[in-house]
């Protein structure tokens, strides 16, 4: 997730953009001002500058032939208004306009917007700049500029909830999410419960009556294609059950959609539970300066207030405990870059790497069963296979080909063996005695969600060609299962006997700039005029009409959510999708004025 937020002012999904020159964006070289395409050409500092802040796009993604608006607050400390205002996007200055015409309050700041209609799928380089007079200065994201927006062809709407029987290939559980994303898939031990969280609901389904979920839990303000970063975690033996929503985590029992406790802070990235079900922990994102954000968070299963916390300066990315939760594994994103283990019973790091890339995330951190191994996975231009001993540090790295990121990776219980895919459509398998791959495999699209068997037989991993493929490790055959959307979340059961399948849109926001639609021109003689972004924010729709799409529904802001500071309230199934609390759900919300006094129904628990 989720998370985006990934995602506005400083996101982590348009920092992978930025990264990795060869996958999101062409190193053009800009004639005019002579500076490669990615970077904004900088200008000395100086008094009498004006300020431009809060530059974006909106929406952040859609079809094309929608209208797009970037815009842009100009702030003078003493008042002056522009000499200009103006837009540097593909290869030329365009004047900006004032968002409103009357406002000349230069010293509290003005807007200024710039309206464009794509014809064509590719990346589209901008920045803003602006002179008083007598200074000027450039601006756009996170100080240099993004490939915004992010266009599509594509839906959306075929997601699934799925699980495959390893040894027929068969589908033995179809679910239909429709355009909700998920993100989070776990199996129990036995195959037995399945959990999933996708971009509106939690789901525990019993596998051997797949027609129907055992329970759900509504999210009622998460919307669709949301950041569905955050995921979701189950015990061995499918007792329980922990899920995150935006800035929210929850844990459940397997007998009831109704959460044992809600945690509320940071927006999650990930979570994991021990397979003894008695600890919990979530990864989460933020702000920098903000201590409750960018965090690992350890909880006892007993209570929502954690165990401890750890705040880095960076997004945590992932987490993994060892199957007593005696240790904690994290990696963070930029400017951190760094993969961490703790104990359960201290936040002080036992380990605090070196930072393991340039200027990439280390997206991925697993944990042997015992606790003793770590296996490590970076992203971008750095793409790396790092094995971690918990007394001896650093054991070895493996450099993939291309420096391909690592979008997934797992370890075997025993910590022999380590499964990996590359956004590249490379599978490894590596023994924990070699650092190079034992088996691989290539394929014709990008690899995301990735799992190993138990006993390194054979790894199970999703790919942006809607396929699941099943790699086995000692006759390197290649097994190939069709799905409707793309496989971002794997796991196997720890028998063998099955494979849990979820489908998501967000690989799209990278697949798109190496996609086979790029350069592709449509017909704009009809306009799509997004939603207004105050409308967007109440419904299930980004941005977009849906009686004039027809073929775009419901893109939402990832990128936006990644980082939401805002409320992200969530509710039991039977709650009615309103932004009031409701009295009789089961449900205490104080944050919505609820009480012991006026709702003891709900709150008598203290909860």
């Amino acid at each position: 997730m989720k998370l985006i937020k990934l995602i506005v002012l400083g996101f982590a999904l348009f920092s992978f953009f930025h990264f990795s020159d060869s996958v999101f964006a062409e190193a053009k070289i800009d004639s005019s001002l002579g500076v490669p395409a990615g970077m904004i050409p900088k200008l000395p500092k100086t008094a009498n500058d004006p300020e431009l802040i809060g530059g974006r796009v909106y929406p952040n993604w859609g079809p094309p032939c929608q209208r797009y608006t970037y815009s842009v607050l100009y702030r003078d400390k003493e008042g002056r208004k522009p000499e200009y205002m103006q837009i540097y996007f593909n290869g030329k200055m365009i004047d900006m306009d004032k968002e409103n015409q009357s406002d000349n309050d230069y010293k509290k700041g003005v807007k200024y917007i710039y309206k464009y209609v794509p014809n064509k799928i590719d990346s589209n380089f901008y920045y803003f700049e602006a002179s008083n007079g007598l200074g000027k200065t450039r601006a756009s994201i996170i100080d240099s500029p993004d490939n915004g927006p992010v266009l599509f062809t594509t839906a959306f709407d075929k997601n699934e909830i799925a699980v495959v029987e390893k040894k027929s290939g068969k589908k033995i559980l179809s679910f239909s999410t429709g355009k909700e994303w998920v993100g989070g898939i776990a199996l129990s031990d036995d195959g037995k419960y399945l959990a999933a969280k996708t971009s509106k609901h939690v789901y525990l389904f019993d596998t051997a009556k797949p027609q129907k979920p055992l329970w759900q839990f509504n999210c009622e303000q998460c919307r669709i294609g949301d950041d569905v970063k955050g995921g979701v975690d189950i015990s061995g033996d499918g007792a329980k059950i922990i899920a995150a929503f935006g800035e929210k985590v929850a844990l459940f029992d397997k007998s009831s959609s109704k959460p044992i406790w809600i945690y509320s802070g940071g927006n999650s990235y990930n979570v994991a539970i021990s397979k003894d079900g008695k600890y919990m922990a979530a990864a989460t994102a933020g702000d920098e300066a903000n201590i409750n954000s960018n965090l690992i968070i350890l909880w006892n299963g007993k209570s929502e207030k954690p165990l401890w916390q750890y705040h880095t300066s960076s997004n945590f990315h992932d987490v993994s405990l060892s199957d007593d939760g005696s240790f904690i594994t994290g990696s963070t994103g930029c400017p951190d870059r760094r993969f961490y283990l703790f104990s359960k019973d201290s936040n002080t790091p036992l380990i605090k790497s070196e930072q393991l890339t340039r200027d990439s995330p280390v997206h991925r951190a697993k944990i042997s069963a015992d606790g003793t191994l770590m296996a490590v996975g970076s992203e971008a231009d750095d793409g790396a296979v790092f094995l971690f001993s918990k007394d001896k540090g650093q054991i070895w790295k493996f450099s993939t080909p291309g420096r391909s990121s690592i979008r997934a990776l797992n370890f075997t219980p025993d910590g022999k063996y380590i499964g990996a895919a590359t956004f590249g459509g490379d599978a490894y398998i590596f023994d924990k005695d070699k650092n190079s791959p034992i088996a691989s495999w290539k394929v014709n699209a990008s690899l995301g969600g990735i799992d190993i068997a138990d006993d390194g037989s054979f790894i199970a991993a999703g790919g942006t060609d809607n396929k699941l493929y099943i790699f086995d490790k000692n006759t390197k055959a290649k097994t190939e299962i069709p799905f409707g959307e793309y496989i971002e979340e794997v796991d196997i059961s720890a028998n063998g006997k099955y494979i849990a399948a979820g489908t998501g849109g967000s690989v799209y926001f990278f697949e798109t700039y190496i996609s086979q639609d790029r350069g592709k021109v449509f017909d704009c003689s009809k306009v799509i005029e997004p939603i207004p972004e105050s409308q967007m924010r109440q419904g299930d729709d980004f941005g977009i009409s849906e009686k004039k799409t027809g073929f775009l529904e419901s893109i939402v802001n990832f990128i936006k959510n990644v980082f939401r500071r805002g409320e992200s309230s969530i509710s039991s199934q039977s709650e009615p999708a309103s932004g009031s609390a409701v009295c009789g759900n089961d449900l205490c919300e104080p944050s919505l004025g609820e009480t012991k006094e006026n709702c003891p129904k709900d709150c008598s628990g203290g909860d």
